[in-house]
């Protein structure tokens, strides 16, 4: 019996997952035996936490509010899975039923410490890393202009073909590892790199708009999402729509190891100016970055939604590893050297783990949003401190 062009396709697909399936497997085996050491876990007072006697946390309300939406609606006998500690939700949700209640700082204090006990997260082998990142603002057009724009570059929004498979669904040891691709002559293949994107205009038909500089479109696919300021005036907001599934590759590491731009110096302010001087260098660098973000249009009146499915909260929503920390865990972080104009550097805070990232890897790496503006884009431009990380574990 003869198959059609249909099953063929599902079949050369099927296999080509399971294939994927066996290698990821192998992997990941490997890689436990690798890397067994989990992180120190170490139960603390809250007296213990710099900073948070004297803290103002008030503004993490609204943060909260949106992790509460998530919560709420978990099943009451879900268990999330904390290193060796078993999370009962119980705790997080009568949490979330008293924030409505709180009206001032002291107020919200009072109710975490009632329902949460914090923890120490040291990672055995890599220190706490602290980065920043932004809703960009940046100029651009819906149509392209020679004259007012010759080297624009354009965003897209996701194209229909690309296809994500969670290989998770398959066998709980690929928990959060996908691969993306598409169906070309009825096979499965993987997607299309930043050159062959950029060189060969494929996706044309999928242009969102045009960005005037082409250096601050690379780092609207770092940042993931901003508002497009238009030439008539208007603005648009786009997000983060997908990917074409490569992995990212640090240009700023690259930078660094070539001589060009000094360990010191290192900020998305001069990877901006070097590309804006060197622009055939530039471009070419930024081929090594296989990977290439999708975005869509999104209602400017909410803010980016995160990869828990939220609105991230400027200076409380933090993307982490989903493989190590759990979406809408409560976390509080000190850092080292956040502020550049002040004597006194720290920052300590009140975060929620509502997003991830490409670059976000390990228990203790943790990238902090900072909303958008300029001043918030020079913080983030810098930001590369260690510090300390707890977490706050619901009772």
């Amino acid at each position: 019996m003869r198959l059609n062009r249909k099953y063929k396709a599902f079949f050369l697909l099927l296999s080509f997952v399971c294939l994927c399936i066996s290698i990821f497997v192998f992997w990941n085996n490997n890689r436990k035996q690798l890397n067994s050491s989990l992180p120190i876990i170490t139960k603390v007072t809250y007296l213990e936490l710099p900073g948070w006697k004297n803290g103002e946390i008030f503004t993490a309300k609204i943060a909260l509010e949106e992790s509460c939406k998530k919560i709420l609606k978990k099943q009451d006998t879900t268990t999330i899975k904390f290193f060796d500690i078993l999370i009962n939700l119980d705790g997080y949700k009568a949490f979330c039923v008293q924030l409505n209640n709180v009206k001032n700082n002291k107020e919200l204090k009072k109710l975490v410490e009632g329902n949460f006990y914090p923890v120490k997260i040291e990672a055995s082998k890599e220190q706490t890393l602290f980065t920043g990142y932004i809703e960009l603002e940046i100029k651009g057009r819906l149509e392209f202009s020679q004259s007012d724009a010759p080297n624009a570059a354009p965003i897209y929004k996701r194209p229909n073909n690309l296809i994500t498979i969670d290989l998770g669904q398959f066998d709980d040891d690929l928990k959060n590892k996908k691969i993306t691709g598409f169906i070309e002559k009825n096979q499965f293949v993987p997607a299309f790199t930043r050159e062959q994107i950029e060189k060969d205009n494929i996706y044309k038909d999928n242009i969102i708009a045009y960005i005037d500089d082409p250096a601050r479109a690379y780092f609207l696919h770092i940042q993931g999402s901003g508002t497009i300021k238009l030439s008539n005036g208007k603005n648009i907001s786009v997000g983060y729509d997908g990917d074409n599934g490569h992995e990212y590759f640090s240009i700023g590491r690259k930078l660094i190891k070539d001589g060009i731009i000094s360990k010191e110096n290192m900020s998305m302010q001069s990877i901006t100016n070097w590309m804006q001087k060197n622009k055939k260098e530039a471009t070419l660098l930024r081929y090594n970055n296989k990977r290439f973000i999708f975005f869509k249009e999104r209602v400017r009146a909410a803010g980016p939604i995160g990869a828990s499915g939220v609105v991230v909260t400027p200076m409380h929503s933090a993307a982490i590893d989903n493989n190590f920390l759990p979406y809408h865990l409560p976390l509080w972080v000190d850092v080292q050297n956040f502020f550049t104009d002040r004597s006194d550097q720290k920052y300590s805070n009140f975060f929620l783990a509502q997003d991830t990232g490409a670059a976000i890897k390990g228990p203790t790496r943790i990238d902090l949003f900072l909303g958008k503006g300029a001043y918030s884009e020079k913080i983030a431009g810098r930001l590369n401190s260690s510090g300390s990380l707890w977490a706050f574990i619901p009772k």
